[in-house]
């Protein structure tokens, strides 16, 4: 399934754009599963129904936020028209001003936590609301310092919407030289998982032990770095059969196993099922 690229209108220059949920085509919205090469956050204001991230569903209500990071396949199963914002962005908005770090932070925007929405108490909701319209009002007109004053609004949100997830319980990414570690292992996997199934590989892009590696993300997310990796290949598997028609020999093909047997044996042993199990399963267990 191929990434979705970033399209902003010609005339901005900024790898971001700030819009009306509304406004977005139908198929956006639609039971269409389909990933982004982007950063997408939703403030849905109105509507109903369920919104699937990676096999995961969140229902849609009022004043919900909802994320999707690079790489993640999701699509809308919509009861009632949705309403709201949406802020799209490319990760070279905070590279080129020096904010990379704040990214990496965030719980949300990854697939290993499994975070892909937020409801804000009554209280918040207001503040939320505000954040957006404040967003939407820089992004659309051009007064002095836009792109600064964009940039603001939308730190001011991931902040705040961190500051959320860590009030459900879900820790920001510290950034100690050992979760540095991790997060570098975690962002490596996330572009290479398809092409290298080995963790060594990955160790010797750091600079440093398998051993070493495997320690330091086990203690910064609670699994090996063998772990990660296995779980990362699972997911781009579970992608590919359930949203795309290919067979497991093709899919085996696709992420670089040596033949559909282990490609087999592989995924039964990580799952407990075979490709054709999983396939079946998610399908008669989908509204679409």
């Amino acid at each position: 399934m191929p990434l979705l690229p970033f399209s902003p209108p010609v005339e901005d220059s900024m790898p971001l754009e700030v819009k009306r949920i509304e406004s977005l085509p139908p198929h956006a919205t639609q039971p269409n599963p389909h990933r982004h090469a982007f950063y997408v956050i939703f403030w849905v204001t109105a509507g109903s129904g369920t919104h699937y991230l990676d096999f995961v569903g969140d229902e849609i209500r009022p004043n919900s936020l909802h994320f999707v990071g690079p790489g993640q396949v999701h699509y809308w199963d919509v009861t009632d028209d949705i309403q709201g914002f949406v802020v799209v962005f490319e990760s070279s908005l905070f590279l080129e001003k020096g904010d990379q770090h704040l990214i990496e932070q965030l719980s949300f925007f990854h697939s290993i936590n499994g975070l892909s929405a937020l409801n804000p108490s009554a209280p918040n909701v207001s503040f939320f609301q505000d954040i957006f319209e404040r967003l939407e009002q820089e992004y659309q007109h051009d007064h002095f310092a836009r792109p600064f004053a964009v940039l603001a609004w939308l730190r001011i949100l991931l902040i705040e919407a961190q500051r959320l997830a860590v009030g459900r319980g879900i820790a920001a990414v510290e950034i100690s030289a050992e979760k540095q570690l991790a997060t570098r292992y975690i962002q490596l996997v996330e572009q290479n998982a398809v092409a290298h199934h080995k963790v060594d590989w990955y160790a010797r892009q750091l600079a440093v032990t398998v051993a070493h590696l495997s320690k330091s993300v086990k203690r910064a997310i609670g699994m090996t770095a063998g772990e990660l990796l296995r779980n990362r290949i699972v997911l781009e598997a579970k992608r590919l059969l359930v949203h795309t028609n290919e067979t497991a020999a093709a899919i085996a093909l696709q992420l670089n196993f040596e033949d559909a047997s282990y490609f087999g044996r592989f995924f039964k042993r990580e799952t407990g099922q075979t490709p054709h199990q999983f396939r079946t399963t998610f399908q008669a267990a989908s509204p679409h």
